[in-house]
């Protein structure tokens, strides 16, 4: 058995659509006994809403950058939070370091904390900053900067002030914080236990920062769209999805 784990934003989903040939691909990938997934930074609603208006079928989900774990029915294997005593320094940094917004998500509730800015999210839920101190943790929170360069100083920032409250990663211009210690690595890791697997038996696919680390840990294919430095990285580049699954069949 082999697994397939694909980032979904420049990866699988490309040009506002999951292609009829991709989904093909799949369907066949899947019929050969192998196991496929999805691993993303978005949140669980969002994730679960595009994977279902795109008709993506799935062995498991990966959404959250890590946080959190599904199976093909869209059970919870596994959740991770950002503990309540991190959530108002996660806040007071965002702000200090020019955070666009504070868009966070626990389970399928999307919560948007008012910064002066209305929410992309049409269901979400806007709140005013009081309101973070009755948070109970956050699977993820994002963000979004003016450059990169501030982007990246805003993870680094995070990740050496708190380490045992959250793990910040970037995405371009846009931050992805998750519970302490989690990743899609760590995401990764788990649904090969859940499937009794070797990390021999798992492939990964991606474009983006986010992706870097799996693409560096894994058996790995980057899109040749994507970022550089993942073509660098990576054991092989293809121009689509369904050229892995050639490879791997």
């Amino acid at each position: 058995m082999q697994i397939l784990a694909t980032d979904f934003d420049g990866t699988l989903y490309r040009n506002g659509t999951v292609s009829a040939e991709d989904k093909a691909a799949i369907a066949r990938f899947r019929a050969a006994g192998n196991k496929f997934g999805i691993v993303t930074g978005r949140h669980l609603a969002t994730a679960l809403y595009e994977t279902e208006r795109q008709n993506v079928t799935y062995d498991f989900l990966i959404c959250c950058t890590g946080g959190m774990i599904l199976d093909a029915e869209n059970n919870i294997l596994f959740e991770r939070r950002i503990p309540r005593e991190g959530v108002l320094p996660l806040y007071r940094k965002t702000v200090e370091c020019g955070g666009a917004f504070f868009s966070a998500s626990r389970f399928q509730e999307l919560l948007w904390y008012d910064m002066g800015v209305p929410s992309i999210y049409a269901s979400a839920t806007v709140l005013p900053v009081e309101k973070l101190s009755e948070a109970d943790g956050f699977h993820e929170m994002t963000t979004c900067f003016a450059d990169e360069g501030t982007a990246q100083h805003y993870v680094d920032l995070l990740n050496a002030s708190a380490p045992e409250w959250f793990t910040a990663h970037q995405n371009g211009v846009y931050a992805d914080v998750c519970a302490p210690h989690t990743d899609k690595v760590s995401g990764l890791r788990a649904v090969l236990q859940y499937f009794d697997a070797s990390a021999n038996d798992l492939s990964v696919a991606g474009d983006n920062l986010n992706d870097l680390s799996m693409i560096r840990t894994f058996h790995s294919f980057a899109i040749s769209s994507g970022r550089a430095e993942l073509k660098q990285a990576a054991a092989h580049t293809v121009s689509n999805f369904r050229e892995i699954t050639e490879m791997l069949l």
